[in-house]
């Protein structure tokens, strides 16, 4: 088992712990920080891989945040890896994973192309308009409110004060907004809902928490005021969750999903590098992690046996 963390955030460390203590199961974990300390060769044509003096053949890898440009902005100190280097580790982590029998997370497609194949799949999704001019994408949007908002700006934005200027807003149609973004933001119709969910998919299981918050962009700006809890995840939202990961062969996923007052799944996104360690947290229940844990053990022993 091969876990690879680019980013931090703790996740992959407590799977990591599971692991190699309660489920006994053999696993390397590199950290950020090793990539650039440890001598490590792939070779593509034996199929190993050496770290150090160290011989293993993968048969499971899990790579969190493993984008260039992800590898780029979560770099530290801040801009000490290039964008060329990035993009070197991020191929070179791309072929480790078509070295296992099992990769995680699976190849899900770009935010835009995520709600079309929802659509196609007959999931309602949001009505979306990406533009540099968000009043002229809410009057092509045609709803009475929208939300604007920019995709992925903590994977790939750095500096957390710069993060206010991306944050998710909700406008009336009719608002003014000034000047032209320097970079095509999403605008979204507004749609009324019941309630607001995080489900993580994982091989087959899924897991829900339900999200309280007063605005979309409180987790960032008032995060003590956002309630989560662990609910009972509702059968058409389950279903559409598992139909959308076996459409982009997913293995693991979390995703944002409304439900509507009539019990109708909206679906919003799927981050296949999500995080879990904040919801459960909040929900002071901490499942995910040894959920993911016996996952990843389970692919281990299917393809190792």
């Amino acid at each position: 088992m091969v876990l690879v963390d680019c980013a931090g955030g703790g996740e992959l460390g407590l799977v990591r712990d599971a692991l190699a203590g309660p489920l006994a199961t053999p696993v390397i974990f590199l950290e950020r920080a090793e990539l650039t300390s440890l001598p490590i060769a792939l070779d593509l044509s034996a199929g190993l891989l050496q770290l150090g003096d160290g011989l293993v053949r993968p048969a499971v890898t899990w790579v969190r945040h493993g984008s260039a440009c992800a590898i780029a902005a979560h770099a530290q100190p801040a801009g000490s890896v290039r964008l060329l280097a990035a993009a070197g580790w991020s191929g070179f982590f791309e072929r480790l994973a078509g070295l296992a029998a099992a990769a995680l997370p699976g190849n899900a497609p770009a935010g835009p192309d995520q709600l079309l194949d929802a659509e196609r799949l007959g999931i309602r999704a949001p009505r979306t308009v990406l533009s540099t001019d968000v009043a002229a994408a809410a009057q092509l949007v045609g709803s009475s409110r929208v939300i604007a908002k920019t995709p992925d700006f903590r994977l790939f934005e750095p500096d957390h004060r710069q993060w206010p200027a991306s944050l998710p807003t909700v406008l009336d149609a009719g608002a003014s907004v000034a000047g032209v973004a320097e970079s095509p933001v999403f605008v979204q119709e507004y749609l009324p809902y019941e309630r607001e969910l995080r489900v993580y998919f994982l091989n087959g299981a899924v897991c829900a928490f339900e999200v309280d918050k007063a605005e979309p962009a409180s987790m960032w700006t008032d995060p003590d005021s956002v309630r989560v809890s662990l609910v009972s995840c509702p059968q058409p939202a389950a279903e559409a969750v598992r139909s959308l990961s076996a459409r982009w062969g997913l293995r693991f996923g979390a995703f944002d999903l409304l439900v509507t007052e009539t019990g109708e799944p909206v679906f919003l996104e799927v981050n296949p590098d999500g995080d879990w360690l904040w919801y459960e947290r909040k929900a002071g229940w901490h499942g995910i992690s040894f959920m993911a844990a016996v996952m990843v053990r389970e692919l281990f022993v299917r393809h190792t046996s």
